[in-house]
């Protein structure tokens, strides 16, 4: 009786497994969806903020906004997320604010004419959007922690990719259906692009929060704010694996200098046009279908430090790449309708190491905190990134100071010491095998 009663117990929990699995990808597919009709590194930068201002520093602005906002909160929601032994209610509160604050985008730049009304409108409504997915973040780590074993989170993610990317093909066309559509004269291109994003985003949400989470290790006392900022320096002291670690993710971090102006290099020196945002797109897409699976295996298989160190190499070559093309462009000062597809292989690249990234970001941290401590780790190491994330607006007045080459020569730098960090960290599933 014991035996079957065991057998039925099993049976039930790969049951519920394999359907919170199903319910994380398909929340993950779905918002890639979305997020890929506002691509925040083509369709806000260039062709939404940058047609309302010429400010390098305010297009520099709206790609590290995103996961600045995403990032910045955690460690200060840490302590109240570490009480409690069930975080779905955060990420239920934090999914309907954002809903709130995205509409609120889509009125606005529906209804406003004046471009400074527009810029300070959606500024601010996005800034919100973003600071109220941070507490999220934590939750969905959590949860996903204890409902997908470690050696099933990189095909999970793969999933995730695989799907939102062959969707995301079909936001590239959409994309390059609607900007600059005689039906819908700027900036109502973007407005409808953010309705169809805010449709496809309900859903998204309602996936994850169909996930059944089982209650996990608690905190059984209250931590103040000040008291969780003096463990996050002793954890920093404690533990050198995690110092190297976010000291490598920090630098990783500070190459969104370069993300927001290689469209902006496309349109500015190569003359790109609104509608090749949705072939770059459709190139970063593409290249995202490509790697996923070869990186949710390596993840899987060999660990995610190494990931890390592809990652950083890859992101060095494109960087590299960019500064190649530069300096082509300056010396032969060639002409022609094909000069904005030198660009391709910049988004190309950029794309197919999106998901090297993901798992990099996540995973190795993960896999390295103990239970108890998870929010704390996450926290503090995504409160960091954040922090410096938000620097990468200094992109602009780079662009400024030293031109596009200046730019990408700082990106490359910055990626090859992050290349050293990162080639020095153990594999943590390893470590704590032994």
């Amino acid at each position: 009786m014991e035996h079957r009663d065991e057998r039925a117990k099993r049976t039930i929990q790969t049951r519920e497994g394999r359907r919170n699995f199903v319910l994380c990808a398909l929340n993950g597919a779905l918002f890639q969806f979305a997020q890929g009709l506002i691509d925040p590194s083509l369709v806000l930068t260039t062709w939404f903020v940058g047609r309302l201002t010429s400010s390098n520093l305010l297009l520099a602005l709206v790609v590290p906004l995103g996961p600045a906002g995403w990032l910045l909160p955690q460690l200060f929601f840490s302590a109240r997320i570490q009480r409690m032994q069930r975080k779905m209610p955060v990420y239920t509160i934090s999914a309907a604010i954002r809903v709130v604050a995205w509409s609120s985008v889509a009125a606005i730049v529906w209804l406003v004419d004046d471009p400074v009304l527009l810029l300070v409108g959606f500024f601010t409504l996005y800034t919100v959007a973003q600071l109220a997915s941070g507490p999220a973040g934590l939750a969905f780590f959590d949860i996903m922690a204890k409902t997908v074993p470690a050696r099933r989170r990189g095909s999970l993610f793969a999933a995730r990719l695989f799907v939102g990317g062959i969707l995301a093909l079909g936001a590239s066309w959409i994309i390059n259906r609607v900007l600059g559509h005689p039906a819908l004269p700027p900036p109502h291109d973007v407005a409808f692009l953010l309705t169809l994003f805010i449709v496809l985003l309900i859903p998204a949400f309602a996936l994850f929060i169909a996930v059944r989470e089982p209650p996990g290790a608690a905190e059984s006392e209250s931590v103040m704010l000040r008291e969780q900022l003096r463990r996050a320096g002793q954890l920093l002291r404690r533990d050198p694996v995690y110092r190297r670690y976010t000291a490598a993710w920090l630098l990783l971090s500070l190459t969104g200098v370069v993300l927001p102006f290689y469209s902006v290099y496309a349109k500015d020196a190569l003359g790109a046009e609104a509608g090749m945002a949705g072939v770059y797109a459709a190139a970063s897409t593409g290249a995202k279908l490509l790697s996923n699976l070869v990186f949710g295996w390596i993840s899987d298989r060999r660990g995610n430090q190494l990931v890390m160190r592809l990652l950083a190499a890859g992101k060095a070559g494109t960087a590299f790449l960019a500064l190649a093309l530069v300096g082509f462009v300056s010396i032969s000062k060639p002409q022609g309708a094909w000069l904005p597809y030198l660009a391709l292989p910049l988004f190309f690249l950029d794309g197919g190491l999106f998901p090297a990234g993901i798992l990099s970001g996540s995973n190795f941290v993960i896999e390295l905190a103990p239970e108890n401590e998870r929010a704390m780790y996450i926290g503090l190491s995504n409160t960091l990134n954040g922090t410096v994330t938000l620097l990468s607006v200094l992109g602009g007045l780079l662009v400024d100071l030293l031109g596009f080459a200046g730019l990408f020569a700082t990106g490359l730098m910055l990626c090859l010491a992050a290349y050293v960090l990162a080639t020095g960290l153990p594999e943590p599933r390893e470590t704590a095998c032994d």
